[in-house]
C-alpha cells in the first residue's frame, strides 16, 4: 500500500460478510508489525468494521505500508478492505492539536520513536523464540 511521508491518524479493516473469521490481516513498516502491535496476531472478523485512532509516524522511505493477509475457507475466496488516514504534521497540528506548538507535536513524535523502537527490539525477540518454537515443535512430532 503506498502512502505519503506523514502521520497515520486513522485505521480501518473491514471484514465482509461471509468470511466468517476465517481471514485474517496484518500492517508491516518493512520488518516491523505495526498493526496489530503483537508478532504473529492478525486482525479477523465477519461482516466487521474495525477502526481505531492512532498516532504513528511514516517519516521515511519507502512510503509503503505492506499488508499481509490469509484466507483459510477453501471454497470461497475473501479479501479484507484496509483504509488508513494519513496527513502531514502541519495537518496534524491544525486539525488534532489546535491550541498546541509545533515543539510538543515534536516532542510527542520523539517519545513515540523511542517506544517504537524498544517494540521493535521486543518484536525481534517475539518473531526469533516464535520460530525457535514452531521449530521444535516440528521435531518433537517427527
Amino acid at each position: 500500500m503506498r502512502v505519503t511521508k506523514g502521520l497515520v491518524y486513522k485505521v480501518e479493516f473491514y471484514f465482509p460478510v461471509g468470511s466468517a473469521g476465517l481471514m485474517g490481516v496484518a500492517v508491516f513498516d518493512g520488518s516491523y508489525q505495526v498493526w496489530p502491535s503483537t508478532v504473529g496476531e492478525f486482525f479477523v472478523g465477519q461482516d466487521q468494521l474495525i477502526s481505531f485512532d492512532d498516532l504513528y509516524s511514516k517519516d521515511s522511505a519507502p512510503y509503503e505500508l505492506s499488508c499481509y493477509s490469509y484466507n483459510l475457507d477453501d471454497t470461497y475466496e475473501h479479501m479484507v478492505s484496509v483504509r488508513i488516514g494519513l496527513v502531514s504534521k502541519a495537518a496534524y497540528i491544525a486539525r488534532f492539536l489546535p491550541t498546541q506548538g509545533y515543539e510538543y507535536l515534536e516532542q510527542l513524535l520523539s517519545k513515540l520513536a523511542e517506544e517504537k523502537a524498544e517494540l521493535a527490539k521486543m518484536q525481534k525477540r517475539q518473531a526469533a523464540e516464535t520460530a525457535v518454537k514452531q521449530i521444535a515443535g516440528g521435531k518433537k512430532e517427527k
